[in-house]
């Protein structure tokens, strides 16, 4: 019995590393109505995998996708709900070697010394808004996040389909628009 015992626990300390160690994923999604249409707000919690973290800095942009979809009723139609789609880039910048968060929608840049402190930035709620008409009644949104696989280096792509390192997403969010008449009391 102790001989197998001492087997079992070398080997447990060999297990390969987990898929919750990195994420991606908002934090504290909400929905405000505003002139244009709704907004989507919400901070983004981001913890890079290794082989994430190692093509940055190789100097491979990561490119996330905020997707949103605002329905009129349970299920989503493609013609006649809305689809948004708004991109953010991380870059590290080699001869100064900082970090770089660009907003893609808004075209904005920020610089950070370190990528803790570029992780901590996109923890603060930001914008990522649906424009409606004034008469398009939405009864649903739905919201994710993900690593855009498609905006990676050709050579990349077909190999972070297969690597859980790069599966980073979200689940789908269904959050419920703000009532307008109770806006009003």
């Amino acid at each position: 019995m102790i001989a197998t015992a001492s087997i079992i626990l070398p080997l447990a300390a060999c297990q390969p590393q987990r898929s919750t160690d990195w994420q991606v994923s908002f934090i504290e999604p909400g929905l405000a109505r505003t002139a244009e249409g709704l907004d989507f707000e919400a901070g983004v919690r981001l913890e890079p995998s290794p082989a994430m973290l190692e093509a940055l800095e190789r100097g491979v942009p990561l490119t996330f996708l905020v997707a949103l979809r605002a329905s009129s009723g349970r299920v989503w139609l493609p013609g006649l709900d809305e689809r948004r789609r708004h991109r953010f880039r991380i870059s590290f910048l080699p001869l100064s070697r900082h970090y770089q968060l660009e907003d893609l929608h808004n075209d904005t840049r920020e610089t950070y010394p370190r990528l803790g402190m570029l992780t901590d930035a996109l923890r603060q709620r930001r914008n990522w808004s649906i424009p409606l008409a004034p008469d398009d009644a939405v009864s649903l949104v739905r919201a994710r996040i993900e690593l855009d696989r498609t905006r990676l280096p050709s050579p990349m792509r077909l190999p972070t389909w297969f690597e859980p390192q790069w599966r980073l997403g979200s689940g789908w969010l269904t959050l419920v628009p703000p009532d307008e008449s109770s806006d009003a009391r």
